[in-house]
């Protein structure tokens, strides 16, 4: 008898923890990217790459991130854009750093940006054999624009 409620027990376990797994990566939460989180401007817009990509999310939650170097004197998105391709377009936030971050250093006259992007997603897409698409600068962008204020 305990034997057979051992098996049950097991199975019912592992059940769960498939249902769970599937749960957990069958869906991409994503950033939705609504037009009030990019600047909207007269003049020319323009969009950089990351002086740096840093793919760490077996340590913790918000290790998926790209370092921005702005220009002082320009405003920019609230969000990031990443294209994983195939049409895999995804937002992430933006913050504003300290003039170092990761060995990235701001020269004068620059501000650090670092935009995230969702740690679930970053892990579907790793699993997926697509560490080196996420990797890549050039598919990390961010939009800027001279600040018309001043």
């Amino acid at each position: 008898m305990k034997k057979r409620q051992i098996i049950y027990i097991l199975f019912s376990f592992t059940l769960v923890a498939i249902i769970g797994f599937s749960k957990f990566f069958g869906e991409v939460p994503t950033v939705p990217c609504e037009n009030w989180g990019f600047i909207s401007v007269k003049t020319t817009k323009s969009y950089i790459h990351p002086e740096k990509v840093i793919v760490k999310p077996w340590l913790g939650q918000h290790k998926i991130y790209a370092i921005f170097i702005v220009p002082n004197g320009h405003l920019y998105d609230s969000f990031i854009t990443i294209n994983l391709g195939n049409n895999h377009i995804f937002c992430g936030g933006v913050s504003r750093l300290p003039y170092s971050q990761d060995g990235v250093i701001a020269k004068p006259g620059y501000d650090l940006a670092k935009g995230y992007l969702h740690t679930r997603t970053g892990i579907k897409f790793i699993l997926a054999g697509k560490i080196n698409e996420i990797r890549k600068a050039s598919n990390w962008q961010l939009g800027i624009a001279r600040d018309q204020s001043n």
